[in-house]
């Protein structure tokens, strides 16, 4: 193994002291060790990976802008967006664990170079004479000086050397961090992309796509179908200006009856609204709300009264007295002392101004609507509670990587947030799923918040008005249609609501009984089972046929799919976390 080493020889000059001549050594080569550590093809071995990721770096430079021109023009689809932002990511990850593995290398140069330079300054305060003097020969002493400045311009290089390495590899740390940066900027940006095209795919579509990912074959009318009873029975995405009013369960008129009750309502990723309102009424702060709904995010900012923003219909307006003071998105009225829901203001106040700037950086405007944020126009909730939390909060925003996030939020997510992974199939760090739950239960629960969408009942098995209960022989229905569906998709075309021309429930068992499969006849009990992630895991019936020793047993999502396609009337199952009730 070849060394890179200082060949100073030892050199020597008169010293002249009151007693006698000493001949004393200038420059003992005493750092053996130092050179150890410095080894010529090492340093050459990680100058050349260094130099490597100077390349990759550039690299991915100029793919990170390529990406944002496709962001900013929407050139590409989005999941040749995700697919490419995905791929640059991991690059860009495999390069900075191995400038961390490279972390104390660089240490121990910085150290090595600080002792060469002073070593160096020693050296060079040296003369040529002083050299000379310390031969015994005039062919000698030019031998000593030629080496002398042959190691001392040695010494040099090798400073040089080691300097120059250390500032590739500091270079190239900062050029990683903010690629870092800007790759969690552009990934911010392609979420907002995500959940414009989400938005504009409204609740009633997505319940859609859920029913079709679990059922196959469906025909074109029954999807249709499941789309009217949807929008019959859809509300505000958001809780609004005004508190929504609890609507009690109206008398079924007939024993036995069932009704399968939703946990929270729509898509429950982001921040649970009615949460909030309960974790300011258990007396959490705002920044204690938002680190609750929004993972590994940072609340920060400055207020900047002056700064504008650009909304359909309106121009650009004033963001803080304008834009914040007139959105709709949450009760004034939660702000009051009696309710102590204030801090929840200042957290929905925050959420917002971080989806609105996230979303116009990408859109160039905003849309008075739920499908963005509901605006009732410029400066519209002066005087209330409202105005106390915009003005308390003025420029605030959470920020994941650098870059303000689209921060979700619904009205009531029933004990349990979901990830935007999980709902929308595309991850966010921000966005992940928690069980919100205080001492007392769910922070949206009857102890707290009280949301009149925590465990709800939806739509009604006539058509019209609200009457959620069902008989016996409809709830054992769809068991029984599933039962089919799972033996042949085929099936599957028969089995819309039988006030909608489906087969009825005597077809359906008649057919079960065809294939020597046992129907459901009569209940004597029906149980959930749940995942402790907000989701309805199994749901079981025992009765007639089906002993509760071995009960009839699907998958909360098979069966939420064919209750939502076969159910008479508006009946629906809003949410992947639900149950029987009985009255």
């Amino acid at each position: 193994m070849k060394r890179f080493t200082l060949l100073l020889i030892p050199l020597f000059i008169f010293i002249v002291s009151s007693s006698n001549l000493l001949l004393t050594p200038l420059f003992p080569f005493f750092y053996g060790e130092l050179v150890e550590s410095t080894r010529a093809d090492e340093l050459e071995d990680v100058a050349q990976q260094l130099n490597q990721q100077q390349k990759q770096l550039s690299d991915l430079e100029k793919r990170k802008e390529q990406l944002a021109q496709a962001i900013a023009s929407t050139s590409l689809s989005l999941a040749q967006i995700s697919a490419e932002l995905t791929d640059a990511e991991e690059d860009l990850a495999k390069i900075r664990r191995e400038l961390t593995k490279r972390e104390k290398t660089l240490k121990q140069w910085e150290a090595t170079r600080n002792t060469l330079i002073r070593e160096f300054y020693k050296q060079s305060r040296v003369s040529p004479l002083e050299v000379i003097l310390s031969s015994d020969s005039f062919l000698d002493s030019s031998h000593q000086l030629q080496y002398y400045q042959d190691n001392l311009d040695a010494l040099r290089k090798k400073i040089i050397a080691l300097a120059g390495e250390i500032n590739v590899f500091k270079e190239n740390k900062a050029k990683a961090e903010k690629l870092r940066n800007e790759l969690a900027d552009l990934r911010n940006q392609y979420s907002s992309l995500l959940a414009y095209s989400q938005r504009q795919f409204s609740s009633t579509s997505a319940q859609l796509t859920q029913v079709k990912s679990t059922i196959k074959n469906l025909t074109a009318r029954q999807e249709q179908l499941i789309l009217e009873k949807f929008a019959q029975t859809s509300q505000s995405e958001t809780v609004g200006d005004k508190e929504p009013i609890s609507t009690p369960l109206p008398s079924p008129g007939f024993s036995p009856a069932y009704a399968f009750a939703t946990y929270g309502y729509p898509h429950r990723v982001g921040m649970n609204q009615y949460g909030a309102y309960g974790r300011s009424k258990a007396g959490q702060l705002y920044p204690t709300i938002l680190s609750a709904y929004y993972a590994n995010t940072t609340l920060s900012g400055s207020c900047d009264k002056s700064k504008k923003i650009k909304v359909d219909g309106y121009g650009s307006i004033l963001l803080e007295d304008d834009y914040l003071m007139g959105l709709g998105e949450m009760p004034a009225s939660w702000g009051s002392s009696s309710n102590k829901g204030m801090e929840a203001l200042k957290a929905q106040v925050v959420a917002a101004r971080s989806y609105a700037l996230n979303y116009v950086a990408v859109n160039g405007s905003i849309c008075t609507t739920q499908s963005c944020q509901v605006f009732l126009g410029p400066g519209a909730k002066e005087g209330t509670a409202w105005e106390t939390a915009v003005n308390a909060t003025c420029g605030k925003v959470l920020k994941y990587g650098g870059s303000t996030i689209a921060a979700y939020y619904a009205s009531t997510a029933g004990g349990y947030t979901l990830s935007s992974q999980e709902v929308w199939g595309g991850y966010r760090a921000w966005a992940l799923g928690t069980k919100d739950f205080g001492s007392n239960g769910a922070y949206d629960g009857p102890a707290y918040g009280n949301s009149p969408w925590y465990h709800k009942a939806w739509g009604s098995r006539t058509g019209s008005g609200y009457n959620p209960w069902m008989t016996g022989e409809e709830t054992a229905d769809i068991f029984n249609a599933l039962l089919l569906s799972k033996y042949s998709s085929n099936y599957n075309k028969y089995l819309s609501p039988i006030d909608k021309s489906g087969w009825s429930m005597k077809r359906v068992r008649d057919e079960l009984s065809k294939l020597k499969i046992k129907s459901a006849t009569s209940i004597s009990a029906v149980v959930t089972t749940f995942d402790g992630k907000g989701n309805t895991a199994s749901i079981y019936l025992c009765g007639g046929s089906y002993s509760c020793g071995a009960p009839l047993t699907f998958s909360g999502k098979d069966f939420r799919a064919m209750f939502n396609l076969r159910s008479r009337g508006t009946l629906v199952v809003w949410t992947t976390l639900f149950d029987l009730i009985r009255p």
